[in-house]
């Protein structure tokens, strides 16, 4: 019966998407068992800035992946919404289990009611950790200050609470993974459009192992195709970090709706548009090249 190592960060988030991860594995390999190795990687370290500004993003995810590149672990599961747009050589993501939330969701701190941005007191101290969200609050809302709180979902939720901002903008997925009972807004896919991959756990294997042979071919379908669509608009943008813009599919019926949003830095402006095509990699390319237009228009605003 084949056991897999799983590399995974150590945060609960993380943990309960190897849980979710290898729950949707077993049931499509039969007699499938897993242990977990805990990476602590220097992005959970460093938490003196926000990740866009630090050049750490996606680090988390390579000292994740490096455990696989030693042979300390078979397979890593991450937050698809995190892996960078090329992944270390030698490394393929095999599988994709059913998507959770795409949307984002605005989390008051206790004691606040849960809001839509627009509706937000002037002055409110809103937590939002990206240039896409810091621009998209501030274009629903000129009035809030965009701040930042970094550390995994609980760690931000926690700092929520001791009053390092009144909202904080995350992942629905996570918080629904977490089980988290407080109250939240769920935004809308426009205007508050997400990052690719959002919603998404991937599996990643050596691509010439007879892991990824055992694993390639047991994604949910619908999953698969939207991670496609989404890695290829990330690799055609060279990456999205740092830059206002979001990016997202839907497979509708076989039909691939990809939402694409450029925002003005800070906020001024916000244009979207949507492309539809059957095949995922036709509706990534799409998608990036008028999100890359739109890009150029945006700051105009």
């Amino acid at each position: 019966m084949p056991h897999l190592v799983v590399a995974a960060r150590g945060s609960r988030l993380s943990l309960e998407q190897v849980r979710i991860a290898m729950e949707w594995l077993s049931r499509r390999i039969p007699g499938l068992s897993y242990s977990v190795l805990e990476v602590t990687t220097s992005g959970d370290v460093q938490r003196d800035k926000p990740i866009y500004l630090t050049g750490l993003r996606g680090a988390f995810e390579r000292e994740v992946d490096k455990a696989v590149l030693d042979g300390r672990a078979d397979v890593a599961v991450h937050s698809m919404k995190d892996l960078p747009s090329k992944l270390p050589s030698g490394l393929e993501i095999v599988a994709v289990p059913p998507r959770g939330s795409r949307r984002e969701a605005l989390v008051p701190r206790r004691g606040l009611e849960p809001l839509s941005p627009e509706r937000l007191p002037r002055g409110s101290r809103v937590a939002a950790g990206s240039a896409r969200r810091r621009a998209m609050i501030l274009h629903a809302n000129p009035g809030v200050e965009a701040t930042w709180i970094r550390g995994n979902l609980d760690t931000r939720l926690r700092r929520l609470d001791e009053g390092r901002a009144d909202y904080l903008v995350a992942a629905e997925a996570g918080l629904e993974r977490l089980g988290v009972s407080r109250p939240w807004a769920s935004l809308p896919v426009i205007p508050y459009t997400p990052p690719p991959g959002q919603g998404l756990i991937a599996v990643v294997a050596p691509s010439e192992s007879s892991v990824a042979r055992l694993l390639r071919g047991a994604s949910e379908p619908s999953a698969w195709r939207e991670a496609v669509a989404e890695r290829v608009y990330l690799e055609r943008l060279g990456g999205a970090c740092g830059r206002p813009l979001g990016g997202v599919a839907l497979d509708s019926g076989g039909e691939l709706v990809f939402t694409v949003a450029a925002y003005h830095p800070e906020g001024r402006r916000a244009l979207w548009a949507r492309v539809r095509a059957r095949d995922p990699g036709e509706a990534g390319e799409e998608a990036a090249g008028i999100a890359m237009e739109l890009e150029r228009e945006a700051p105009r605003g």
